[in-house]
This record gives structure tokens, C-alpha cells and sequence, in this order.
């Protein structure tokens, strides 16, 4: 007996090969967002701590040269060297000019999730319409015959179910990636943005003293 993929894809016809390439295309895109985004949330976190340690124990200057030039590294780099390239202005240009880089660089964070989502959306409504064809061409194979039995309408009624299942098939899994995806791009942002708004402030704090060590 033939399993329920094998009868898919027997019965899908051109809307299944549409579903299947939407499929491919949600697949790269996930894939390629997970592996850009996944290493970023700690790369940016160590970035900024190391920032920080820095500035406490030998000053801004070395700081700002330790974080590198606007051009140079990764998002949380141009947002600190922006920040820092503005503290001749003061505070609120230092805070302005790093959340404008910060917000300069969500959309590349974005980039392609609009992809999944739309492959979500889609997926199901070319099922549907594989659906429609299908239920069109059992009714017209059963209008022809001069008997109607289950084994006239199987193949039709194969194409109609089975393409509705691979619709949903590619969007659950696509509207997952979307939502997580989208989730981790957010949480990317507002550590750029954390990091903006926190750099007037530390850049106008004294660092703390080291410590004297007592002589024996």
C-alpha cells in the first residue's frame, strides 16, 4: 500500500511542484538566517563587555581604539564607533548617533524573513488551489462516465487532498522559522539598542579606580 508521501507526490501535479519549490526557497532562507543570527547574540555580548573592561582599566581612548573604526567588524561595532565618534558633541548626540546606527542595522538582521512569511501564507493557498483542480477534474472524469465508482474519482480526489497537505506541510514549518527568526532578530536589536543608550552614560561616568594593592 502506497504510503501518503508516495501518493503526494504522484498525484500532486504542477501545483505540487510550485509547493515543493516555495519549499526550497523557505529552506535556504532559514537556514541562512539561523547561521548568520545564531552566533551573533554572544559576539555581541562579548564585544560589549570587552568594550567595557577596557574603558574601566585603561580609559576611553583606548577603548575606542580597542572597538576599531565605523567600517570595520561586526553591527555592535559600528554602533560603538558611531557612539564614540560623536563624544565631541556630547551626551545626546553620542545617544542619537549610536541608536541611528543601531536602527541602520535591523533590517539586515530582517533580511529574507519577509520570504518565510510569505511562504507560509502562500503555501496553503496553492494547496488550495490544487484542491479546486482536482475536485474539477474528478467531477469532470465522473460527468464522462457512464458509471460513477470510487476508482473513477480516486485519482482527482488524490490531487485535491494531496496537495492541501503539502501546502500545509511547507507553511507550519515556515511560519515556525518566521517566528523564531523574527524573535532572534529582535533580541539582536535591542542589544544594539541597550548598548546605544547605555554609552552616554558610561562614556560620562569615571571609570572606577584600580585597586591599591597594600605593601608588605
Amino acid at each position: 500500500m502506497p504510503s501518503v508521501i508516495q501518493l503526494v507526490i504522484a498525484h500532486g501535479g504542477w501545483t505540487l511542484a510550485a509547493i515543493g519549490l516555495l519549499s526550497l526557497v523557505a529552506m535556504a532562507v532559514a537556514i541562512e538566517r539561523a547561521f548568520r543570527l545564531l552566533p551573533l547574540r554572544r559576539r555581541f555580548q562579548a564585544k560589549r563587555q570587552a568594550f567595557i573592561e577596557v574603558w574601566l582599566h585603561s580609559g576611553i581612548t583606548a577603548a575606542a581604539a580597542q572597538v576599531g573604526p565605523v567600517q570595520a567588524g561586526d553591527a555592535m561595532t559600528r554602533v560603538l564607533s558611531a557612539g564614540l565618534a560623536a563624544r565631541p558633541r556630547g551626551p545626546e548626540a553620542v545617544r542619537i548617533v549610536a541608536l541611528d546606527a543601531a536602527q541602520r542595522e535591523v533590517p539586515e538582521f530582517e533580511r529574507g524573513l519577509t520570504l518565510l512569511l510569505v511562504a507560509a501564507q502562500v503555501a496553503p493557498l496553492l494547496g488550495l488551489l490544487g484542491t479546486v483542480i482536482g475536485l474539477i477534474e474528478a467531477f469532470q472524469v465522473a460527468a464522462h462516465a457512464a458509471t460513477v465508482t470510487p476508482s473513477i474519482l480516486a485519482d482527482g480526489l488524490y490531487k485535491a487532498l494531496g496537495t492541501t497537505v503539502a501546502g500545509l506541510w511547507v507553511a507550519i514549518p515556515a511560519f515556525i522559522a518566521y517566528g523564531l527568526l523574527a524573535n532572534l532578530a529582535g533580541r539582536l536589536a535591542d542589544q544594539l539598542e541597550h548598548a546605544a543608550t547605555d554609552l552616554p552614560v558610561l562614556l560620562h561616568s569615571p571609570p572606577a579606580p584600580a585597586p591599591v594593592q597594600a605593601r608588605p
